[in-house]
């Protein structure tokens, strides 16, 4: 694999091959519905006279753009998080070359987290126009990419921050509300978008076998999820009830076999907050996607034999031989860890089915002479 690279952006302006020689390590953390975080650890030190040097609040103000971004050896920078500097950290100590600062920056969605306020005024409008006229009042926001919605309120009141009610209006129509680096810097893309149905063209993570690029890998299952969850709401023009049942099987499942046997799968009620119109599809839609998720991976990718860059809201595929756990999983969580000399990728994915293994598979693969080192860990929570 040919040599990764990265960069930093203060600004406008490059780093420095100073400034870059005084970052110890870069740690961006992207995880779904929720602030992608990066935290820059520069070193310190002081001069004769006991003051510190190179300290970035001298150079860096509040709320200044950071950009950081990474080539993984494919010739190509591709950003992993670009926003405001949101605060400094900090770790003094007497002793020399002890002492850190932490530059703590978060995605453009920080902008979107601001001001509270109650606005009364989105009635008769679909879920998908709103996300885009919200989005589009934020200079930092370039481009929107949304999933447009059917269902339109009678009434839809904001009450707190914009990027809270964008979640909110997410939730409750079987979408996610968040926001991307673009191409150019201080140009992020906001998104309203659901889970997404395709595989990308990212590389499989493989656990056994000559191409391994994966360890540690644990599969838990969650034993109270993979939930039919049915609703009923009360009409108020004919005081009729409307009724409304769905499951991970009905809207599709990532592989052959679903998680829970049907006979075995649980029946809940959706609670009545949330359930805020006389249509309930769109909530109960949403529930039972989530709850259709029950085997979650953590694990790592092994540094310089994965050929791909995670992201969350991407599916990729597992292949950890002939088990039930092999399959497409949609990645919710991955923290990037970049030194002078390594990079890392941890993540964290989920699955709402389970793919069919054949009893002459599962011999192959534990007999038949061929000797398999296997790094998994199935856990029932």
């Amino acid at each position: 694999m040919a040599e990764q690279r990265f960069r930093v952006w203060f600004g406008d302006s490059a780093a420095s091959e100073d400034q870059l020689r005084r970052i110890e390590e870069i740690e961006v953390t992207q995880e779904m519905d929720a602030f992608w975080e990066a935290r820059l650890r520069m070193v310190l030190c002081l001069d004769a006279n006991g003051a510190w040097l190179h300290w970035p609040g001298e150079t860096s103000e509040p709320f200044s753009r950071v950009r950081v971004e990474l080539d993984i050896g494919n010739g190509r920078f591709a950003p992993l998080i670009d926003g405001p500097l949101v605060s400094i950290d900090a770790a003094l100590d007497s002793q020399p070359g002890r002492s850190v600062a932490t530059m703590v920056v978060r995605d453009d969605s920080a902008f979107l987290n601001r001001d509270e306020e109650t606005e009364p005024t989105f009635e008769n409008r679909k879920a998908s126009d709103i996300a885009s006229e919200l989005f589009g009042r934020f200079a930092q926001i370039g481009d929107t990419r949304i999933d447009a919605t059917e269902a339109t309120p009678e009434a839809t009141t904001r009450r707190g921050t914009v990027l809270q009610f964008l979640r909110e209006l997410a939730t409750a129509n079987d979408r996610h509300a968040y926001v991307l680096p673009g191409d150019a810097p201080g140009a992020s893309i906001g998104c309203f978008l659901a889970d997404p149905e395709d595989a990308t063209d990212l590389p499989p993570l493989v656990l056994l076998g000559a191409g391994r690029n994966l360890a540690n890998a644990s599969v838990r299952q969650d034993p109270d999820g993979g939930e039919r969850s049915h609703a009923q709401v009360l009409r108020v023009d004919d005081q009729g009830v409307t009724r409304f049942e769905t499951s991970a099987a009905d809207l599709g499942l990532m592989r052959a076999l679903p998680a829970v046997p049907a006979d075995l799968t649980p029946r809940r009620l959706m609670p009545p907050a949330d359930i805020t119109g006389e249509d309930p599809t769109a909530a109960t839609t949403a529930r039972a996607r989530r709850s259709g998720y029950i085997f979650r991976l953590v694990s790592q990718v092994i540094p310089g034999c994965y050929g791909g860059l995670l992201n969350p809201y991407l599916k990729v595929r597992l292949d950890a031989g002939a088990t039930p756990y092999s399959g497409d999983y949609l990645i919710t969580k991955v923290v990037h860890r970049i030194t002078p000399s390594l990079y890392t990728q941890e993540l964290e994915a989920k699955t709402n089915s389970v793919s069919e293994v054949s009893g002459a598979a599962v011999a192959e693969a534990l007999g038949g002479g061929l000797q398999l080192s296997i790094s998994a860990n199935v856990e029932i929570f």
